[in-house]
């Protein structure tokens, strides 16, 4: 079973060990699946850790208990990691967990607790004289820079992807539909021994690709088309995330312009990535160069993400906000995209993505496919 190995886990929990005393908290109840996943290498849709210096329990049902027991009796596992299994439920096993523990504050993720939870275990913790305590991405903010095994699975899926662009030029023609091209470019992710697609794929054209995240349709290419592909895979976990245009038939020259604009774009944005600048920074690069062709107005999202265990995480690449929002300051290590776009309603759009990591001196470009404007 692949995974992180003993020393890594350590090392993750070890720094998360030192947030916590940060926040105050002796005890973090972990729900969210993906940082569980990143904590113990355990990959379910449910499950709860309880991890802090003197207490590590895995709460798991019937479902991936038998799982969780092998990823704990294996070599790619935390020191005695505990597995629990539910009992009535999970909200019921946490607390039969802590009536066995002396703390006085637990932690709990904010982001990943409904209300009603939060309501029901804070009630009856309190009984047990318990404080539970919100925490904001305080596993989120480990994740953000990534250790080497990370990095090793992040470069293989961004080049197994890179392979699959190479040919999905070939899917490209007049007459075929947006659906076939899509269901085409995920059997090729599968054929090139990816797990899965890190989300649905994204096959938009003509008039479609002026909306960022069109979703493929019944609708034929036609000659002249602009063709936006946005495919995604995973890589023992990680994910890799691509984006071409491509132009069916002959490329007209207001094609061509903005496929120009958003390649220089791109490439502004790639030049200025390197340790202790600000996310803001990289995104503003991008926004720059289509402010000075006319087409920021046309540039409605952020110019890129983290990538890692999910295809949407830490840090966020995009303007500076003040709706809390935040501009991440890049450090080695550090994994994301750079996406810039140009969309005009009623004719097409173009965007170019790649995936990026933060080196000492500056970034490189994770993803190898040719970002050139393909006639097909």
């Amino acid at each position: 079973m692949s995974g992180a190995s003993r020393p890594q886990l350590e090392a993750r929990l070890q720094a998360l060990s030192k947030r916590m005393a940060t926040v105050g908290v002796e005890v973090l109840v972990v729900t969210n699946s993906p940082n569980i996943f990143y904590l113990t290498n355990l990959r379910a849709s449910a499950a709860v850790l309880i991890i802090g210096d003197s207490v590590r329990v895995l709460i798991a049902d019937f479902r991936y208990l038998a799982i969780a027991r092998m990823v704990v009796a294996g070599d790619q596992s935390l020191t005695d990691l505990e597995v629990v299994p539910v009992a009535g439920s999970y909200d019921e096993t946490i607390l039969g967990v802590f009536g066995r523990l002396g703390v006085a504050r637990v932690g709990f993720e904010a982001e990943n607790l409904s209300v009603r939870r939060w309501q029901w275990l804070t009630g009856r913790l309190n009984e047990k004289f318990i404080k539970f305590v919100p925490t904001d991405g305080i596993v989120e903010e480990g994740r953000e820079r990534k250790d080497a095994y990370e990095i090793e699975q992040l470069q293989t899926a961004a080049l197994l992807l890179s392979r699959v662009a190479l040919d999905v030029n070939e899917l490209v023609r007049e007459g075929v539909s947006e659906r076939e091209i899509a269901a085409e470019i995920d059997r090729m992710l599968y054929r090139i021994g990816l797990e899965r697609p890190a989300f649905e794929t994204i096959v938009a054209s003509g008039e479609n690709s002026a909306l960022p995240h069109a979703r493929p349709s019944d609708r034929r290419l036609s000659l002249g088309d602009l063709v936006v592909l946005d495919f995604g895979g995973v890589h023992n976990g990680y994910c890799g995330d691509l984006t071409r245009t491509f132009c069916v038939g002959e490329i007209s020259e207001r094609a061509f312009g903005l496929h120009r604009a958003v390649l220089e774009a791109h490439g502004a944005a790639v030049s200025v990535v390197r340790p202790g600048i600000k996310a803001s920074a990289v995104d503003e690069a991008a926004r720059e160069v289509l402010r000075r062709h006319g087409l920021e107005d046309m540039f409605g999202h952020g110019t890129g993400h983290g990538l890692g265990i999910e295809v949407h995480e830490r840090p966020r690449i995009g303007k500076l906000t003040n709706n809390g929002a935040v501009d991440a300051e890049l450090d080695t290590g550090m994994v994301f995209t750079i996406e810039p776009g140009v969309y005009v309603p009623g004719y097409g759009g173009v965007r170019i993505e790649d995936d990026v990591i933060v080196t000492e001196q500056g970034c490189e470009i994770l993803t190898k496919a040719p970002c050139a404007l393909t006639l097909c």
